[in-house]
């Protein structure tokens, strides 16, 4: 088991309650697996489960079958973003 820093920002850290928030996981496991984690740890983290829902592993873009290692310090979480 290891421990990462999970980040929420925007929206997403309203509607979760956190802002951040530690856990412990048994990696290497991807990060669909870790939002399904979360979704059970946390009272309202069924948001991470909606679509569109973007994350970061140690600041670099990940998507939802990249694998979150032993050694990752951070993994973030944000809702879709859009621009103009």
């Amino acid at each position: 088991m290891s421990k990462v820093r999970v980040v929420f920002f925007a929206s997403l850290r309203e509607r979760i309650g956190h802002s951040e928030y530690m856990t412990e996981l048994d990696a290497p496991l991807s990060i669909a697996e870790l939002k399904q984690q979360l979704a059970s740890e946390l009272d309202k983290g069924q948001a991470l489960l909606e679509k569109g829902i973007q994350a970061s592993i140690d600041f670099e873009f990940a998507r939802d079958a990249d694998l979150v290692l032993k050694d990752v310090n951070e993994v973030a979480f944000f809702p879709p973003v859009t621009g103009g």
